[in-house]
This record gives C-alpha cells, sequence and structure tokens, in this order.
C-alpha cells in the first residue's frame, strides 16, 4: 500500500484475499471511509471500530502481525524461542548489517523475552520497527531512562 509517496508493508499473506482484507483494513485507517476498497466497507465494522484508538503505526504493526510472514517459532512472540538447555525464553534480535542473530539474553517468561526483543528492533529500525506489542507501550513524547531492556535472568 501507498501513502503519502511511502509504501507501507503489510506483510505476507498465503492467498490473494488475505492480502486484499490487510490492503483494505490499511486503507481504511489512512485515507478513511469511502475509499476504495477490496470489498464492501460494511465488511470491516467491528474492525474499524478497533482501529479508532490506534495509530496508524500501531494499526499497521498489529495488521503485519496477523500476517502469515510474521515469524514466531515456537514462542508466539517474534525473536522470542525456548532455549534449548535451561527451557527458559530466550529473545534474539537478526543484526542485517553484520548478518548475526544477537542473542538478548534468557527470561522467565515470553512476554519478558518479547519486551526485550521489542525494545532491540526499535533500537535498530527506529519508530517503523515491528515489534511485537503496540509500538506506543515504548515509545512516547518524553522517553524515559526506564525503557530499557528487561534484566535476563541468569541461566
Amino acid at each position: 500500500m501507498r501513502s503519502e509517496e511511502r509504501s507501507v508493508f503489510l506483510g505476507v499473506y498465503n492467498d490473494e484475499e488475505a492480502a486484499a482484507h490487510a490492503y483494505d483494513l490499511a486503507a481504511l485507517k489512512y485515507l478513511g471511509s469511502g475509499t476504495v476498497l477490496n470489498f464492501p466497507e460494511i465488511t470491516y465494522l467491528n474492525e474499524c471500530q478497533e482501529m479508532q484508538s490506534m495509530s496508524k503505526n500501531d494499526y499497521v504493526a498489529y495488521i503485519r502481525r496477523n500476517s502469515n510472514g510474521f515469524t514466531r517459532g515456537a514462542s508466539k512472540y517474534r525473536g522470542v524461542a525456548r532455549h534449548h538447555s535451561s527451557r527458559r525464553w530466550e529473545a534474539r534480535i537478526h543484526d542485517a548489517h553484520d548478518n548475526k542473530n544477537l542473542f538478548l539474553g534468557t527470561f522467565e517468561t515470553q512476554e519478558e523475552a518479547a519486551k526485550a526483543y521489542d525494545l532491540a528492533v526499535i533500537n535498530y529500525r527506529g519508530s517503523d520497527a515491528l515489534t511485537n506489542f503496540p509500538i506506543s507501550n515504548y515509545l512516547s513524547e518524553h522517553p524515559t531512562s526506564s525503557q530499557q531492556l528487561p534484566v535476563p535472568k541468569s541461566a
């Protein structure tokens, strides 16, 4: 999808219909009611109510999280998997510059590991990062020093 002469990536889908629905939802958020859609606007009444409380970036991230291209592995969260020996949850992020996976630590819960991933991906990719939780949970008008990675538990 294009918005203000900028491409907006909505994810990867198994079929054209799912991709068309993702496009429609993003178009409604970015362009509003009355825009040309693939399916009747009435199809999206519930989604339109949900999207009202979300920023454009948060809603696009929500759409991406529901796509088939959102890598999950053993966890329901991106960048999180079970550590092979400790059975704790580990967080990793891919550093495209060095083409390496960076280990962020092990955590008691998937949610702690997912938050560590989110903060790291925001640090690497900025406010367009694809996070597990709404990016607005981490970004504010006045960021504080408390927005640090959760402390990993020792193995």
